[in-house]
């Protein structure tokens, strides 16, 4: 199995009203159960509060909305990127305003190799 990340973005234009919250927040529900009944191990987070971009133009500068805000993120396992992609695909948030963007990860740290015998 392969390490993915699924990063939860809003569109800036996105208002939902307290029933349209409550309809998205019962339906990624299901959708999470249904992916852990299906054997896949999530592991999400939610981002709250204010949040903060360092580049090398402008040292410190707002992050941009434009391209919306990361609301979120999943870690999980795939076998492989178009797994991945399918996974991504079945989630609801769409029609909430929500796209979400896969990325398979890695450690930075240095794996050991595996010795000689």
């Amino acid at each position: 199995m392969k390490h993915f990340v699924f990063l939860f973005r809003e569109h800036p234009s996105t208002k939902l009203s307290d029933a349209g919250q409550k309809r998205r927040a019962e339906e990624v529900r299901a959708w999470a159960l249904r992916q852990i009944s299906e054997g896949r191990k999530l592991d999400p987070r939610l981002l709250v509060g204010e949040s903060h971009r360092v580049n090398l133009d402008d040292q410190q500068a707002k992050v941009a909305g434009d391209e919306g805000l990361v609301v979120a993120i999943t870690f999980l396992e795939a076998r492989d990127f178009d797994e991945a992609v399918q996974i991504a695909e079945s989630h609801p948030g769409a029609p909430y305003g929500v796209s979400v963007e896969v990325h398979e990860w890695t450690s930075p740290v240095p794996q050991p190799s595996a010795a000689p015998y």
